[in-house]
């Protein structure tokens, strides 16, 4: 099997196992981003939980290879400008938006969640990220709902890190 038959098989497996256990859960990151309009190769695919479900769902998923997946519930990102905070919460739940990803319908995080996520790490192609590029195509391909982009940078007492650069871009 070629490796995007792989990931969807994985991938639609594991949205099977965790939604028989009852898991809200989000994509996020580069496979997010993928989601919203930027076009590079999805290489891996990080799926958030709650922290309070990790153990849950790292469960559910004990005998399944998930190699290319991450399954985490969030963290404090230290940044030159603090510490920010990035977890699944309900609000992030309730706005995750139903899209395909390697052909299987899956909870994918807001734009503005995914935003907020990348624009907190900034990491670029030196360290085989694109973080900054993947901002740029989602912006470009949907629209962005400014008040709650805000809400959530404040939320994950992120305004140092990330408004320079929203402004910037």
């Amino acid at each position: 099997m070629q490796r995007n038959e792989i990931m969807r098989a994985t991938l639609s497996t594991i949205k099977d196992r965790l939604e028989k256990i009852g898991i809200a859960r989000a994509i996020y990151a580069g496979a997010a981003a993928y989601c919203y309009g930027s076009k590079r190769e999805i290489t891996d695919i990080d799926i958030l939980v709650k922290c309070e479900d990790l153990e849950k769902a790292k469960a559910a998923l004990k005998n399944l290879n998930t190699e290319g997946f991450d399954i985490g519930c969030g963290a404090e990102i230290k940044t030159t400008q603090g510490t920010c905070l990035f977890f699944l919460d309900d609000k992030m739940i309730e706005r995750t938006n139903w899209k395909r990803l390697l052909d299987v319908k899956v909870p994918v995080m807001s734009v503005e969640d995914n935003i907020v996520f990348k624009a907190i790490l900034q990491r670029g192609e030196d360290r085989g990220k694109h973080d900054v590029e993947d901002i740029r195509s989602m912006v470009a391909h949907e629209k962005i709902d400014l008040e709650y982009l805000a809400e959530r940078i404040g939320k994950c007492h992120a305004g140092k890190r990330v408004n320079s650069l929203l402004r910037s871009d």
